[in-house]
């Protein structure tokens, strides 16, 4: 287990964003004895309009933590930084401001927090990414890169991308990837390659209802869900349709469209930030209820009166090695799952035989909805579903990852003991 650690933690999200992997990581480092520097999304892409809020939230919170040494905490030894930093790939005078403004925001964090030989875990491939690891590793520092999506679908600057990630694979010492395409293909560039797929935190998840106090996005407060928003949902219209995850742009729009207009009297319910600049209409149908980012620790409620949960992904080239995450929350709570049967689902359903999967198109996709409210749902269905989910848990995934890192860490101060001891022998 890795413990005492100083970690630098340079993530592809926001921590207050929609809770994901991200998250569940840098928590159970932090509760495992380690101080974790959580560094929010530099990004793969220049921002453009739609993004024209966030970057408004970065540089207010930039300014509220000058006074903090940019720095502000969050949870027991987590602190966040969120660098004001110039998008990445441009050209030389643009990555040279970069070192000047991010790296040095960055470190001056770091040494704030008296951090030192830092382990070094990035999401980003980036040329930022690079710098930044370049300029705080060190003997015993160690460096892992946890991809957890195609990259190269996210930014306009493919190439560049493309020989980053190559550069952080090569010199990474543990890589994770979130799919075995991914792994086969970074396999050739490093042989410490591992396979680890976004978990569930089955706490936050439990398969029967009851009134229970839960830790609210690690930020140290309690909340009881006895009462939650998700009661509305009780007035509506059965069976209910739910999907809870972001409305962004690989979310087949059209296709719910379709199914709601198809299907007029039953009830279509959407639970996750609206992240597309155009939801295809979806917002004008009566029968479809859009709610909204709600906090992680209200999702089991919402999914709880769900009849069938859903993931309706578009079928690209980027979801190819998409692993959706929500799969394992809908089972921890015992619900029947429909998919669109992307590569990663397929591969998923192929070992367990628990999900129902359809191409993108209305008619198969409704059928496989119908389908699977016309199963059973015997004590045995949902328990076998809750098992399924359970091979994901969180906290076992976390504890596999940390073996191979502490591995890693192992043998540095292995080789840094015995290059020491060597310098010593050698004066006598």
């Amino acid at each position: 287990m890795i413990s005492g650690r100083d970690i630098v933690y340079i993530s592809s999200i926001e921590w207050n964003f929609l809770w994901q992997g991200h998250q569940e990581i840098a928590l159970r480092l932090a509760a495992a004895g380690n101080r974790v520097l959580y560094v929010e999304n530099t990004g793969v892409r220049s921002p453009g309009l739609r993004d024209a809020s966030r970057v408004a939230l970065r540089l207010k919170r930039w300014a509220g933590a000058l006074g903090s040494k940019g720095v502000r905490q969050v949870a027991p030894n987590i602190y966040v930084s969120s660098p004001v930093v110039l998008p990445p790939f441009g050209g030389r005078w643009r990555r040279l401001l970069n070192r000047k403004i991010f790296l040095s925001q960055v470190r001056r964090a770091a040494r704030s927090l008296g951090m030192r030989d830092v382990l070094l875990w990035t999401y980003l491939p980036t040329d930022t990414t690079i710098d930044l690891v370049r300029l705080m590793r060190s003997p015993r520092s160690a460096f892992v890169y946890y991809c957890v999506a195609d990259f190269t679908q996210l930014t306009p600057h493919t190439e560049k991308l493309r020989q980053s990630e190559r550069e952080i694979i090569e010199s990474s010492d543990v890589v994770f990837t979130n799919c075995s395409e991914l792994a086969t293909k970074f396999s050739e560039w490093n042989a410490n390659v591992h396979v680890f797929p976004f978990g569930v935190n089955l706490e936050a998840f439990p398969l029967k209802a009851r009134d229970r106090v839960a830790k609210h996005e690690g930020n140290g407060h309690e909340k009881s869900f006895e009462a939650s928003g998700a009661a509305a949902l009780d007035g509506l219209p059965r069976p209910i349709i739910g999907y809870v995850g972001g409305l962004h742009r690989h979310v087949d729009f059209a296709l719910l469209r379709e199914m709601a207009r198809a299907r007029p009297l039953w009830s279509w319910v959407c639970v996750g930030a609206l992240q597309a600049a155009e939801l295809g209409e979806l917002e004008g149908l009566p029968n479809i209820h859009l709610l909204g980012q709600k906090p992680h620790g209200e999702l089991v409620e919402y999914i709880r009166r769900f009849d069938v949960c859903i993931v309706p992904y578009v079928n690209s080239v980027y979801t190819t090695t998409v692993v959706p995450t929500k799969i394992n929350e809908y089972l921890a709570v015992g619900k029947p799952v429909v998919s669109t049967d992307l590569p990663t689902v397929r591969e998923f359903n192929e070992e367990h035989r628990i999900l129902y999967t359809a191409g993108a198109e209305r008619e198969p996709f409704l059928q496989a909805i119908e389908q699977a409210m016309q199963a059973p749902e015997d004590a045995e269905v949902v328990s076998r579903r809750r098992d399924v989910a359970a091979l994901g848990d969180w906290q076992a995934r976390f504890h596999a990852m940390s073996r191979l890192v502490e591995a890693q860490l192992e043998a540095k101060r292995a080789r840094s003991s015995a290059s020491i001891e060597g310098k010593r022998t050698g004066l006598k």
